[in-house]
């Protein structure tokens, strides 16, 4: 593969990160499952007994049922098509008891109404938001008061040495995801910061370092 071959393979792979798309982004979808477990279950550790959890960029929502342990009302938005379809699929036995909502949304707007969720939790998706303090105050809009937001995301640090990163994601340090969360009206209760082992998506065994942060309406 030549230099050019690499970087068009780079800008693809960081393309369906971003937002899954067909038989390929189906596969990212698998990889993220992987990939996502370990930041997953321990957001997922920090959500609390609820009625109406939102969970932005679910993927595949492979871990649906692990959400509904806790929750009644589980609510699922992803800007890929691909995605909610498959999502859909998995999870139609709940969809159809209404324990499950999944709907596709722009990245930009959430399509509830005011003080709506009791949470709101999302992971891995931060890197990929167009108005990331706009989103925040949507956010912030669609939580009862007293409601939190678990946000979980690899840090700048670990990001920045994968090679497809330089492609449309927007990185952040915990410094900075606490900065705009505090703009967009949060309260940063806690950060949980833990190093994990995986297999990145460019192929290799990485160590990477995480965090998530909860931040109170």
């Amino acid at each position: 593969m030549n230099h050019h071959e690499k970087v068009e393979h780079l800008k693809e792979l960081a393309r369906q990160l971003r937002c899954p798309e067909g038989d390929e982004g189906i596969q990212t979808g698998e990889h993220m499952n992987v990939n996502n477990a370990g930041m997953t279950a321990r957001t997922l550790e920090k959500l609390q007994a609820a009625e109406r959890v939102l969970e932005i960029g679910p993927g595949n929502a492979q871990h649906a049922a692990l959400v509904l342990e806790k929750v009644k009302h589980y609510y699922a938005v992803d800007i890929s098509e691909t995605m909610v379809t498959e999502a859909r699929q998995r999870n139609a036995a709940w969809i159809e008891q209404g324990r499950i909502y999944v709907e596709h949304i722009d990245g930009q707007h959430l399509p509830f109404p005011d003080a709506f969720f009791d949470e709101i939790f999302t992971v891995n998706t931060i890197y990929f938001w167009p108005e990331p303090l706009a989103y925040l105050k949507e956010m912030y809009r669609c939580l009862k008061p007293g409601g939190r937001l678990l946000l979980a995301f690899a840090t700048q640090d670990f990001m920045e040495h994968l090679p497809f990163t330089q492609y449309g994601f927007a990185l952040y340090s915990i410094d900075t995801a606490s900065d705009l969360l505090t703009q967009a009206r949060f309260s940063v209760s806690d950060v949980h910061q833990e190093d994990e082992e995986i297999l990145s998506n460019a192929g290799h065994a990485v160590v990477r370092t995480f965090v998530v942060v909860s931040a109170q309406k």
